[in-house]
């Protein structure tokens, strides 16, 4: 029987991304079924004014970029490259659709940083994947 070899820190990274995009997954889909009340949430708890920019349909696309992105990290998890090339997409997307449907405004320095260092940690273990 042949055992399948994952670099610890390749396992390390997979698992943080398990977490927060499931984390991520869930406030999407939350935040699309409770719309009315997600845009009470934002509007009492953040820099926000109004929800108008924003519907339930803008939170339906991150959930489902949320999906993408862990699909991608399953593959990593069982050593596929496809899954590397899924989850790059999956991030890259999640960080500029805000931009492209809301407006410059919405960028996340903070989320740009995570992306690129989990998009080069998983490029540091590549040479695991197949």
């Amino acid at each position: 029987m042949n055992k399948i070899y994952r670099h610890d820190f390749l396992s390390a990274l997979c698992i943080l991304t398990f977490i927060g995009s499931s984390f991520k997954f869930v406030l999407y889909l939350l935040a699309s079924l409770f719309f009315e009340r997600t845009s009470i949430i934002i509007v009492e708890y953040s820099a926000w004014h109004s929800t108008d920019a924003v519907n339930s349909f803008y939170f339906t696309i991150l959930m489902s970029l949320s999906v993408f992105s862990l699909i991608g990290t399953v593959l990593m998890w069982k050593l596929c490259l496809n899954g590397f090339y899924i989850y790059t997409a999956a991030q890259v997307l999640l960080l500029f659709f805000p931009v492209f449907w809301i407006g410059n405004h919405a960028f996340s320095v903070m989320n740009l940083i995570f992306t690129i260092i989990f998009i080069c940690s998983y490029a540091l273990n590549i040479k695991y994947l197949k």
